[in-house]
């Protein structure tokens, strides 16, 4: 009996251990999706979508201010006037790093009709998926 007992044990741990080794595969492939659903609302500067990206509550440093916290809604008014003010043209990456397992961290050019910004981004993971953690805009 205590045989029986041990292999159903075994034979859950097993499985158990399937499942969290696919679900962190999952979350590993998640996150290049996560990327560029982000490069695609900042191109087509739909502040909205955006903030979908974001935790509750995010950092954002506009160019020429000081960094603030913002609840996701005020973080959409912040971003939607930043991209009506600057309307982008294109947003790229220039760097990812994509391979820490409790941050990523992307650099990216957001070019507009006047020139372009560096848009530097911490996206960590958080209940269960990859958030935005906080957003620097800068001129350079």
């Amino acid at each position: 009996m205590k045989r029986i007992s041990i292999s159903n044990i075994l034979l859950v741990t097993a499985f158990m251990m399937g499942l969290a080794q696919a679900a962190e595969a999952q979350n590993a492939q998640a996150i290049p999706d996560v990327i560029e659903n982000i490069r695609v609302s900042i191109k087509m500067a739909n502040s909205k979508e955006l903030t979908t990206f974001m935790g509750d509550m995010v950092e954002i440093q506009l160019p020429d201010q000081d960094r603030n916290n913002y609840s996701k809604t005020q973080a959409e008014f912040v971003l939607r006037d930043f991209m009506k003010k600057y309307p982008p043209t294109n947003f790229t990456y220039i760097h990812k790093v994509l391979d820490k397992e409790d941050f990523k961290f992307t650099i990216g050019e957001y070019v507009y009709a006047g020139g372009s910004m560096r848009i530097t981004m911490v996206i960590k993971p958080s209940n269960s998926k990859y958030q935005i953690d906080s957003i620097v805009i800068e001129r350079k």
